[in-house]
């Protein structure tokens, strides 16, 4: 776990650096001390996880607030979401019943949080960095009976797991335009440890004609990567 860590921080570390020899001293505006930041995420899982769940994808929002003014050190705040399941059917109860048919909609989410330092190099159009983060990662499986409308009649979480969670990674931040509030592209990836986790996929929840179910979790590790494309404003 260590070592997967150590070699992506160092890989941000490293692009950092190369990267900001070469833009050299290019200055296009000073370095915002807060930035704000919102992108699409894919999740690749690694190890035993990608035995049981191929991808996911989801939506990831971060803030960097900068603690030296036009300097590297910042403190990293970040959460997102990972959906990596779905499955639907249809539902009848009844001649009886108005309106009877109902869809039920099972998701597989993982929902993180983390905080730690992040490194930004350069005050030109491409500033590296790089972070690691501590915090926390959720996976649950949440079903909902939705009506033909698509409101939600009812909510039920089926099964869930917190789990404490390492990051470490890096990204480039893309200046696009701006000058008081500079635009960034930002292009990234993190690895994160999660270690062994209980979880459902796909196919967990099994239902019976009679109505009943029975739940098969999954225990392994839930290790991944997850790589993101987005946006950032310097604020």
């Amino acid at each position: 776990m260590m070592r997967r860590l150590g070699w992506a921080g160092l890989v941000g570390i490293a692009l950092a650096a190369t990267a900001n020899d070469a833009i050299g001293q290019r200055n296009l505006v000073p370095v915002r001390r807060n930035v704000l930041g919102v992108s699409a995420a894919f999740m690749q899982p690694t190890g035993e996880f990608e035995r049981f769940v191929q991808w996911g994808g989801g939506l990831n929002l971060n803030f960097l607030a900068g603690l030296q003014r036009g300097g590297p050190l910042g403190l990293r705040a970040e959460g997102a979401i990972l959906w990596y399941g779905h499955e639907r059917y249809d539902v009848w109860l009844g001649p009886r019943l108005p309106n009877s048919s109902f869809t039920v909609n099972t998701s597989n989410f993982i929902a993180t949080a983390g905080v730690g330092p992040q490194l930004t190099f350069g005050q030109g159009p491409v500033r590296p960095y790089g972070f690691g983060l501590a915090g926390v990662s959720y996976f649950a499986t949440e079903s909902t009976l939705d009506g033909e409308s698509g409101e939600t009649f009812e909510r039920e979480t089926n099964f869930d797991d917190a789990r404490f969670a390492l990051s470490a990674g890096g990204g480039l931040l893309v200046q696009v335009g701006g000058r008081s509030h500079p635009l960034y592209l930002d292009i990234g990836a993190h690895w994160t440890h999660n270690g062994r986790t209980t979880y459902l996929r796909e196919g967990s929840i099994i239902e019976y004609p009679d109505g009943s179910m029975t739940i098969v979790p999954i225990r392994s590790d839930a290790n991944h990567w997850t790589f993101r494309l987005g946006v950032a404003l310097g604020i």
